[in-house]
């Protein structure tokens, strides 16, 4: 499984991408909406973890994007975000992601899905 990271927080997409790898994964890391974009048009992703607040523009308008782009192909996206679902801002993004993860990221909760 190759799993897209989008988080403005290097240093949690980057343990959160040892962890998956650790899983026989491959994983690689985006810290802007911008670089997210660009990463998921040149290769082939089965799963994006997406925050929903980055520097440049909102992680619901990447999600949108990798949705768009992915077409007919199966993918997984997964939102994490430091607002709950019952939140202003975690009730409005839900609805565009397979999954919701609140942050700090619960790895046993991501690794079951």
């Amino acid at each position: 499984m190759n799993v897209l990271i989008v988080d403005d927080n290097a240093s949690a997409a980057e343990l959160l991408q040892e962890l998956i790898v650790l899983q026989d994964h491959t994983a690689r890391c985006a810290f802007t909406a911008r670089e997210a974009i660009e990463t998921f048009d040149s290769e082939h992703f089965d799963v994006a973890l997406v925050d929903l607040t980055l520097p440049d523009r909102p992680g619901t308008e990447v999600a949108r994007h990798l949705r768009q782009t992915a077409q007919d192909r199966p993918l997984m996206l997964v939102a994490i975000s430091g607002y709950g679902v019952g939140d202003a801002a975690g009730a409005q993004a839900a609805p565009l992601f397979d999954h919701y993860l609140q942050k700090p990221i619960d790895f046993d909760a991501l690794d079951r899905i």
